[in-house]
């Protein structure tokens, strides 16, 4: 009897030592302290359901960065994942939803807190989000992973999408040698690029105004006229740019009496072709690509169209007529700048006074040599970053990588039929990016594709049911330009019945 209780509290007494040192060893993390970081003494985070115990540290840097980093207290596995945030940041991004697979986590608001502009009038804080914010945060929060598990990260990695995406691919082209592996979701590649197109988007909107029921009658026009291309009717185009405004047709849609829900006037037809177009010059250049067909209802085209309470007010403005506003902030410096004057077309160039927002580097030489892997994912139907801007940036890195064949070795590009921004649409979207990105770049395992699944969470539902949805097709997402077709047996709803293949 006096051996088992002797045993017994020997295991106690380990425990209670182990939980004692995660402890000390977590609030010993303000260490870290200097000129320039001031970091909180870190805390043991009690497990819950779905995520495991951990010690959690805040840091702010340069008074101004705030910084959130966990890490699992068991089992981590010597990686860092480290998420960037979408739109105008202003928030700590995930740092949760890996740790039960043993990441450590980190994220950052780049400097400044909610969603408002305020902060755009300011050099200094416009450049930590822009790319200095996520840089320093990085370093800090390696230094927090390193101290508090006393040996060095094995492998580091990064997502974001849209501004998060933008900010990943700035990591890849600035800082090379941050990152081991990135996962840039719809990069916003030029930054004010969206904003002309929305000003002259928001100009014809106020013309010729389409309202829901007439996003329904184009959705329903679009898969009448090109879902089928691919094979297989399932409410998908699989690959837009077969699905010319052409073909499309839409005079057929032309009201011949007054209007109607199942028709357009002549003036929404003019705002229709517009955002379908996009914004082009006299000689026929595009400075800013359309939206791709396919998902005009079910996507994110009301989102940003139709009068929202989201920019306050009494609710009668769309995302689109925000712009206007938004774009007085930015070009603040140039004298007598005016949005309200600003020509979509003519002045389009001026833009380029805030440029370093932009990811202006497509050969990604350094990050390559450094034994960088980039997995860039983008909707076919993504309204504010349109497909365009990423088959562009695709084909310039082809092109100053020596070809495919070099280029696919260490950037490889997913376009996802169906997928709006970021995720949702009527595709097949649901899918994991962190699996291949770690494969790729630790054991040297290309993604030959990915496996998705349709999912019905929309825009407006809350973020943490989008795993919950009751899930739809599955289907195969492929390596750019390889896209999935059918072999012509099998279940259509099942990815094995799908085979990537060139065009």
């Amino acid at each position: 009897m006096r051996v088992i209780f002797t045993s017994v509290l020997l295991l106690l007494t380990t425990a209670v030592s182990a939980g004692h040192h995660e402890e000390a060893s977590c609030h010993k993390l303000y260490q870290l302290t200097d000129l320039s970081y001031a970091v909180e003494p870190g805390k043991i985070i009690q497990a819950t359901e779905f995520i495991p115990e951990h010690c959690k540290v805040r840091a702010v840097i340069n008074r101004a960065i705030q910084v959130e980093v966990t890490m699992p207290t068991k089992n981590w596995n010597g990686r860092l994942m480290f998420s960037t945030v979408g739109g105008g940041a202003g928030s700590i991004g995930d740092i949760t939803s890996l740790l039960s697979r043993g990441f450590a986590m980190a994220s950052t608001d780049t400097g400044h807190e909610g969603q408002g502009l305020e902060f755009a009038a300011q050099p200094e804080p416009l450049i930590d989000y822009a790319y200095r914010g996520v840089h320093l945060a990085t370093q800090l929060a390696k230094a927090s992973i390193e101290k508090y598990y006393q040996r060095a990260i094995e492998y580091s990695y990064l997502s974001g999408c849209s501004n998060g995406g933008r900010a990943a691919m700035l990591e890849a082209t600035l800082f090379p040698s941050d990152y081991d592996g990135i996962i840039a979701g719809a990069p916003l590649f030029q930054f004010l690029e969206f904003i002309p197109w929305a000003i002259a988007g928001s100009r014809k909107q106020a013309q010729g105004p389409l309202t829901m029921a007439s996003l329904e009658l184009l959705d329903k026009n679009s898969r009448q006229a090109c879902d089928a291309i691919d094979g297989v009717e399932d409410g998908v185009i699989n690959d837009p740019r077969l699905c010319p405004i052409e073909k499309l047709a839409l005079e057929n849609l032309k009201c011949r009496s007054k209007a109607k829900n199942d028709c357009l006037t002549e003036e929404q037809i003019e705002t229709a072709t517009y955002m379908y177009e996009g914004l082009i010059d006299a000689d026929g250049t595009v400075l800013s690509p359309g939206v791709m067909p396919g998902a005009e209802s079910a996507g994110d085209w009301a989102m940003w169209m139709l009068p929202t309470d989201q920019l306050g007010g009494d609710g009668s403005l769309s995302l689109i007529d925000g712009m206007t506003p938004y774009l007085d902030i930015l070009m603040r410096k140039v004298p007598g700048f005016s949005a309200s004057k600003f020509d979509p077309v003519e002045d389009f160039y001026m833009l380029e006074e805030i440029s370093f927002l932009d990811v202006a580097n497509a050969s990604l030489k350094d990050f390559k040599e450094n034994g960088g892997k980039l997995l860039m994912y983008q909707g076919w139907n993504d309204f504010p970053l349109r497909a365009g801007r990423a088959l562009e940036f695709f084909d310039q890195a082809n092109e100053l990588n020596g070809g495919p064949d070099q280029t696919e070795d260490f950037f490889r590009l997913f376009m996802v039929p169906g997928m709006v921004h970021c995720g949702a649409g009527p595709g097949a979207w649901l899918t994991d990016y962190v699996t291949p990105i770690v494969d790729w770049r630790e054991r040297d395992v290309a993604p030959e594709k990915l496996i998705a699944t349709q999912n019905s969470w929309k825009f407006g539902d809350p973020e943490e049911t989008m795993p919950a949805k009751t899930g739809g097709f599955s289907r195969p997402i492929c390596p750019f330009p390889k896209l999935a077709k059918y072999d012509g047996k099998g279940d259509e709803n099942q990815a094995d019945s799908f085979s990537c293949k060139a065009p």
